[in-house]
């Protein structure tokens, strides 16, 4: 499994305070079977130079402690991106822009509690400078936590989504649950991400979350969730969008079909 989402770097955002806390993580990482780890610190609109050569710093140091401790996993960098309006500019000039420094896919978040203006915007800015968007557990953003259907835009501006392990299981909740399972059953998510920050609670989850999906959804489709999909990532392909029906992405109600049919 390839887990393409977490906060590993000790003493950096809000993962880990410490090395050891750091390799504990990994650890059980690959105790399940994770053979793969996007380290994707929180990143905004400004990147200093010295917070990036932190980060990088301290991404060797686990990687070199990794392998003396006989952990079998692989660490790769990236970053979980914070939306702006010029977030393509950032991404073009820091390291951590694109996951594995390959140049290709962006993994992006917004605000939690209030979508803001332009998010379908800056996904197609993004598109156009030939990256691939990924937005982060749209599950848990309240908007779509109301109205799952309204992460479908984000799919029909060209971006790929990553549901987070913990939503799958119920650790946000019915609702943020609720919203994980109605995108994961209509096979519009493309990868699961542990979104782990520490070694207990927000922790790494994959191989629960593909317990849990079994007997639920195609078998073939898990495994593209925590794997497939990812490996492309490595490779440096792009993979295929998903065609969004436009009835998806209608408003709901009378009300939503009269503003469809009539302001457009």
């Amino acid at each position: 499994m390839i887990d393409i989402h977490n906060h590993i770097i000790y003493d950096f955002d809000d993962g880990p305070e410490t090395l050891d806390k750091s390799l504990e993580m990994l650890q059980i990482a690959a105790d399940q079977g994770i053979t793969d780890v996007f380290a994707t610190s929180h990143f905004n609109e400004l990147i200093r130079p010295e917070m990036e050569h932190d980060y990088f710093k301290k991404l060797q140091i686990l990687r070199s402690k990794v392998e003396s401790s006989g952990i079998p996993l692989k660490l790769h960098s990236g970053g979980e991106m914070m939306y702006h309006h010029y977030i393509q500019d950032t991404v073009k000039a820091s390291r951590v822009g694109t996951l594995g420094q390959k140049g290709l896919y962006v993994l992006m978040e917004f605000p939690m509690f209030l979508m803001p203006n332009g998010a379908e915007e800056a996904i197609f800015k993004l598109n156009m400078e030939n990256f691939i968007p990924i937005v982060a557990h749209p599950e848990r953003y309240t908007t779509i936590m109301e109205s799952p259907e309204k992460a479908l835009k984000f799919i029909k501006y060209g971006a790929l989504l990553q549901v987070n392990c913990g939503s799958v299981l119920g650790d946000f909740g019915k609702t943020v649950q609720s919203a994980a399972m109605w995108l994961i059953e209509r096979q519009f998510v493309h990868f699961l991400g542990s979104d782990a920050h520490a070694p207990k609670g927000r922790s790494f989850k994959m191989k629960a979350a593909a317990e849990y999906l079994a007997g639920r959804v195609d078998e073939y489709y898990i495994e593209k969730l925590v794997r497939g999909n990812a490996e492309a990532i490595i490779t440096n392909d792009p993979l295929e969008k998903v065609e969004v029906d436009e009835e998806e992405t209608a408003p709901k109600g009378l009300f939503g079909r009269f503003r469809q049919k009539f302001l457009r």
